[in-house]
């Protein structure tokens, strides 16, 4: 038997089993490596997506914010301008007291030197009129003997051409006239000298009727004199009427300047006949902070609804609204209250002195209640608050949840300030309802700024309080 010798093999079965093994191992691990590596590329892509998207929101979040940080300053400095405004508008106001109250100074002062010089004119124009009656009775004294004296003479000129008529007719009883004659004689020259008597009494009279004459001119001097006093006094009269019209005229723009000043409160006009007062009472009424208690803010905000309440001038019905998570009416009705003065501001400050403070902020719902009250003639609101809406109307579904403290409040005050404007104060046959606000928010500016918008687009005014 002839022996074969195998010929080696250089590849057995066994190693290529081994290798077609370790093969298949390789090929596993190179297709788990190549889908790791595919997964991971695609969660990369998806980060890098995220990614993009999360920066394209930040960009948009930061221009937003820039954008609001924007109209914010322009609010600030538009507040600031206006402040400045009021405020020499007051240093104005307070001037023009201040030379009102110079000129009418100086009127009265004027006003009693014309008095003086007309009580001193109108002695002098007594002392005239007592020295002409003087004169006159003199002058008719003097008149009335005149004309005794002449009546007197005229008779004795008659006795005496009777006489010498007599002489005449009585020539043949010539002793008897001559005896009469000296008697007559005699008589004449008592009459001569009685004649002389009288004639140098008429030169008297006459002298005295010159003196009286001049006197008279005198008379008739010291009457032009009268009536010049008379047209000083005349003229005098209408300078204090026209003092007393400057009077009436100062008087009248000071009682206006002091009327327009107490028909405000620290700025704010006091207007309205249907007033409904809207008062926060939520919890923040109560706090000077967040976190920091305050026993004396409620009252204050009490006391300035009180101020406010007796500086309406002309304030005929109102209506008291709360509202924290809810809103109310103070006194339980709908109906208008009549204002009936300090009966009603006691009545109405006791009432919110009792009223318990705490909870949300849902100015939403106060507002909607309070325009319910327009159709029976609101026409004006005073809003007490120190804070932006915290609750109600305004949020989309979506937006529960996902958005600030920041961002919700902002949201909810720009939904109730768009709602008023468009919805319930929107411009109808009457007027629309003036919207004023008392801020107690303590230098908030985000707070002013709210009330201030408010107030603007509803042709009111707002004055924030200061830190008590």
């Amino acid at each position: 038997m002839r022996t074969r010798n195998k010929p080696p093999a250089l590849v057995s079965m066994w190693m290529l089993d081994v290798f077609c093994c370790a093969l298949g191992c390789a090929v596993l691990l190179w297709t788990l490596e190549s889908l790791r590596a595919s997964l991971m590329t695609e969660e990369a892509a998806a980060s890098q997506v995220n990614y993009d998207k999360t920066r394209q929101e930040l960009v948009a979040l930061q221009a937003d914010f820039q954008k609001q940080q924007t109209e914010l300053n322009s609010l600030i400095a538009d507040l600031r301008g206006r402040l400045a405004a009021l405020t020499n508008d007051y240093d104005a106001k307070d001037k023009l007291l201040v030379t009102a109250n110079a000129d009418l100074s100086n009127t009265k002062s004027a006003l009693a030197i014309a008095t003086t010089d007309l009580t001193d004119a109108k002695k002098r124009l007594t002392a005239a009129d007592s020295d002409l009656i003087s004169v006159k009775d003199d002058y008719t004294k003097s008149t009335t003997r005149v004309l005794v004296l002449q009546e007197d003479l005229k008779k004795k000129l008659d006795a005496l051409l009777a006489l010498q008529a007599s002489m005449k007719t009585m020539t043949q009883a010539e002793l008897d006239l001559q005896k009469l004659l000296r008697e007559r004689a005699i008589e004449n020259e008592l009459l001569q000298a009685r004649a002389k008597d009288a004639t140098n009494l008429l030169n008297d009279l006459d002298a005295k009727y010159r003196a009286i004459t001049k006197e008279n001119t005198d008379l008739m001097t010291a009457r032009g004199n009268v009536k010049d006093m008379q047209k000083q006094l005349d003229n005098a009269n209408l300078n204090i009427i026209d003092l007393q019209g400057d009077k009436r005229k100062l008087a009248d723009k000071i009682d206006k300047l002091r009327i327009e000043s107490d028909a405000k409160f620290a700025g704010v006009a006091m207007t309205g006949k249907r007033v409904a007062f809207v008062i926060d009472i939520s919890g923040s009424m109560k706090l000077i902070d967040e976190k920091t208690p305050d026993p004396n803010k409620w009252p204050i905000v009490v006391q300035t609804i009180g101020k406010v309440m007796r500086s309406i001038p002309d304030l005929e019905k109102y209506q008291v609204i709360v509202f924290s998570r809810k809103s109310n009416y103070l006194f339980g009705g709908a109906d208008w209250r009549e204002y009936k003065g300090e009966a009603s501001v006691k009545e109405t400050m006791d009432a919110l002195t009792k009223t318990e403070v705490g909870g949300d902020t849902n100015m939403y719902e106060a507002f909607d209640l309070t325009f319910k009250l327009r159709d029976s003639g609101l026409d004006t609101v005073y809003l007490f608050s120190d804070g932006l809406p915290t609750s109600g109307a305004g949020l989309l579904p979506e937006q529960e949840g996902r958005i600030t403290e920041v961002q919700r409040t902002e949201a909810l005050a720009r939904h109730l300030r768009t709602t008023i404007r468009l919805t319930w104060n929107r411009a109808l046959n009457t007027k629309r309802v003036k919207v004023n606000s008392i801020g107690f928010f303590f230098e908030s500016p985000e707070v002013g700024a709210f009330l201030w918008a408010l107030s603007r687009e509803n042709e009111g005014s707002f004055v924030g309080m200061s830190r008590p």
